[in-house]
């Protein structure tokens, strides 16, 4: 939640700024304009309150106006009538000529020298305002271990949450505030659920996926990171008694992010970032990462007999797992249609030779992977 503070006397903004540190709001997140020139250049659809004062000069080095009556004009022009509104001023014998305007727009007028009045209602406003919070991201992952990454990442100032039966980790990235939500199981059901309740309550502007996969023989190695930019069901289709029918609904990745995915994937120095500091079972031999085609289906499959069935729906078929068509179609269908990324990191090839040595691995990889793409995300 960005937070634009719109005054020029110093002591009030250092007064209203150290206030809603201590509410918890990251620095990063308040933004201030000493004038109407640097209100209207720093106000844009991220910014969820704005705390003016009534006296502001026009432009850097004018003289302080009544210019709060233009500040609601500038905000209604734009279509922004939901951004919370506060007036804190120090000169309370002006609310009398302009009480009607101000609070006809749902803004309070508060008086700066009663300090305990005009912080219980700023208090009041950000506890409203986090409650329907926008985050910026959101991250999902299927298993504990394939969250357990962001948790050791100490420049995501991770901080973790149990609310609305969800498991989160906010987190930071990029300056950008967003949630890593583990989800309460795995498969197609639980994360197009998971997703489309999150992606409606946050609406953020990218939903991104980290984890493990299995690998298509001769199409991706063990250890190769995968990185979604076409996803199907292979379970959609019909049975009769001829046999399965195949109906593979897909959802490809916008171009935007298949552009910053292949700028990032064509660093030769990629995976020595991504495994540094790493000493974890590996593949002797790395894989460069690569754009791949998802299949997704509810059950885990150990049979090369099925493998080579589901082959055949998609020709360039790489990655099977049980999640990334259900997040690529859920941010398809939600009304703020985010940008959507998967990667993950290939840790069998869907036979019956299985086992676990390269998982934590794969999974540091995969979410090392996906902080680096959003970094670039949000740069651009």
């Amino acid at each position: 939640m960005k937070i634009l503070i719109a005054e020029d006397d110093t002591q009030k903004l250092n007064s209203i700024s150290s206030y809603l540190e201590s509410l918890g709001i990251s620095p990063s997140c308040i933004l201030v304009a000493r004038n109407m020139a640097e209100f209207s250049c720093k106000f844009d659809s991220e910014v969820k309150l704005c705390i003016i004062d009534l006296r502001l000069p026009a432009f850097e080095g004018g003289t302080q106006d009544n210019n709060g009556i233009g500040i609601l004009q500038t905000m209604d022009s734009r279509g922004t009538s939901q951004v919370k509104l506060l007036a804190i001023s120090a000169y309370p014998e002006e609310f009398a000529d302009i009480r009607a305007q101000f609070e006809g727009r749902g803004c309070l007028l508060l008086d700066f020298k009663q300090e305990k009045v005009w912080q219980g209602v700023l208090k009041q406003i950000c506890i409203e305002a986090q409650s329907t919070e926008a985050m910026d991201f959101i991250i999902f992952c299927a298993l504990r271990a394939e969250r357990a990454p962001y948790t050791a990442m100490a420049a995501l100032a991770g901080s973790p949450k149990l609310k609305d039966n969800l498991t989160r980790l906010d987190v930071t990235i990029a300056g950008r505030r967003g949630t890593i939500v583990e989800m309460p199981r795995m498969g197609l059901a639980d994360a197009a659920i998971t997703a489309g309740k999150c992606i409606e309550k946050f609406k953020p502007k990218i939903v991104a996926m980290s984890g493990i996969c299995a690998g298509f023989p001769d199409r991706s190695q063990l250890g190769q990171l995968l990185v979604s930019e076409l996803a199907y069901e292979y379970q959609s289709g019909k049975w009769t008694n001829d046999g399965f029918s195949g109906e593979p609904y897909q959802v490809a990745a916008s171009e935007k992010v298949r552009s910053l995915v292949r700028d990032l994937i064509e660093d030769q120095k990629l995976l020595s970032r991504l495994e540094q500091d790493l000493n974890l079972d590996r593949p002797s031999k790395m894989t460069e990462p690569k754009l791949a085609t998802f299949t997704s289906g509810s059950a885990v499959i150990a049979s090369n007999i099925y493998m080579d069935q589901i082959a055949t729906l998609h020709r360039r078929v790489s990655g099977l797992d049980m999640e990334i068509y259900a997040i690529h179609r859920a941010a398809q269908i939600a009304p703020n249609t985010p940008d959507v990324i998967c990667a993950k990191t290939v840790v069998d090839l869907a036979n019956s030779e299985k086992d676990d040595k390269i998982h934590k691995y794969g999974c540091i990889i995969s979410a090392r992977f996906i902080v680096e793409l959003l970094q670039a995300y949000f740069k651009k």
